[in-house]
């Protein structure tokens, strides 16, 4: 029996309240850890040892969680570093040659990690002056070869490496690879949901109503889900809600807007999206630019890689059906090679069980490394 109740009054209040997202897992043990969200929450960041890092996915995390590390001692530099007068140790995103060389000498234990958004770290250090022990926060950024590992919005590319490193943010950084990771902070243990107006949630409500719950940007028709559809204000202020400012994007669309505060968006919630994209005509792809934008942010680098590389347009979000009961879903695919790239463990397993060559985001990371 199809239910067809209109259940958008209950996820107003909802939105109304704040939501908690949670995630179950029949095989795996993700109950919450609240110490160690605390832990990875703040400037400070969680000692870790080499064995707590996971590097499958070519970017960073400790238990299922995805991380930045740092190095917290600036030894004489502190001082230099606190007023800004010195740039500071580089924070790592990705398994980069960097992190390589680090491990191969033993010198890992000098690494934190912290899920913390601000850009703010806690460091320390040695008074150049006075010898005293001297600590604080401070702005540090991002490692270059990070970047370049990642071809993160292709780095890797001479004449934009600049503009990339200087507009990096770690929110935004965070959404973009969220779909490669089961357990997430929620979104309000590491962003302010402060800032909107008290009736916000009927404003949306209303405003997503004007365009029948569809997406502005890629138009697909979230009626069957309209808690994936949301309300995005164009200029940042989030109590400018006349109409000209609001525009009604799709969870996915959403995250890839410029500057965005971060916003989880996990494989099942982008799997359902693109299902419905499928069934509703949406997936046009007669280039490189309009794969990246249909395609998962987590393989962005690597498309822009191909691209370049002059291989030819893959199929995104290919469904490969061996039977009525096995299908196997890829991010990236060449059916004509029997090559593809894939999220879901599963779906690995499953593509190179009938002789696919599959490959996960980070071995697909680590071959364009190569």
């Amino acid at each position: 029996m199809k239910l067809t109740t209109d259940l958008s009054g209950l996820w107003a209040n909802v939105e109304r309240m704040g939501k908690f997202e949670a995630n179950f897992n029949l095989q795996e043990d993700h109950s919450p850890d609240f110490e160690l969200d605390k832990d990875l929450s703040s400037t400070a960041g969680l000692d870790i040892q080499l064995e707590d890092l996971e590097l499958e996915n070519g970017v960073l995390s400790v238990k299922g969680r995805q991380v930045l590390l740092f190095i917290p001692d600036h030894m004489q530099r502190i001082e230099d570093v606190l007023s800004g007068n010195n740039l500071g140790n580089r924070f790592h995103v990705a398994d980069c040659q960097t992190l390589a060389d680090m491990r191969k000498k033993k010198r890992f234990n000098r690494y934190k990690a912290t899920y913390n958004i601000s850009g703010l770290f806690k460091i320390y250090g040695t008074s150049s002056i006075s010898n005293e022990n001297v600590e604080g926060e401070a702005q540090l950024k991002v490692c270059k070869h990070c970047l370049g590992y990642l071809n993160y919005k292709g780095y890797r590319k001479g004449g934009v490496k600049s503009k990339i490193f200087g507009e990096f943010e770690i929110s935004e950084f965070l959404s973009e690879y969220s779909t490669l990771f089961s357990s997430m902070p929620d979104r309000s243990q590491v962003v302010d949901k402060g800032g909107y107006s008290e009736d916000w949630a009927e404003v949306s409500t209303k405003y997503r109503a004007t365009v029948n719950f569809c997406c502005e940007q890629c138009g697909v028709d979230l009626n069957s889900n309209k808690r994936l559809l949301h309300t995005h204000h164009i200029s940042g202020n989030k109590r400018e809600n006349h109409s000209d400012n609001l525009k009604a994007l799709c969870i996915d669309c959403h995250r890839k807007q410029p500057h965005h505060d971060y916003m989880r968006v996990t494989h099942e919630n982008m799997l359902f999206l693109n299902g419905l994209r499928r069934e509703q005509g949406l997936f046009k792809i007669s280039n490189w630019h309009q794969a990246r934008n249909i395609a998962d942010k987590a393989v962005d680098g690597l498309l822009r890689f191909y691209e370049k590389s002059g291989y030819s347009l893959p199929e995104i979000n290919f469904i490969v059906e061996n039977n009525e009961q096995s299908t196997f879903q890829l991010e990236v695919a060449w059916p004509s090679l029997k090559k593809g790239i894939a999220i879901s463990a599963e779906d690995i397993k499953a593509g190179q069980l009938y002789g696919w060559n599959v490959l996960s985001v980070g071995e697909a990371l680590s071959e364009m490394n190569q």
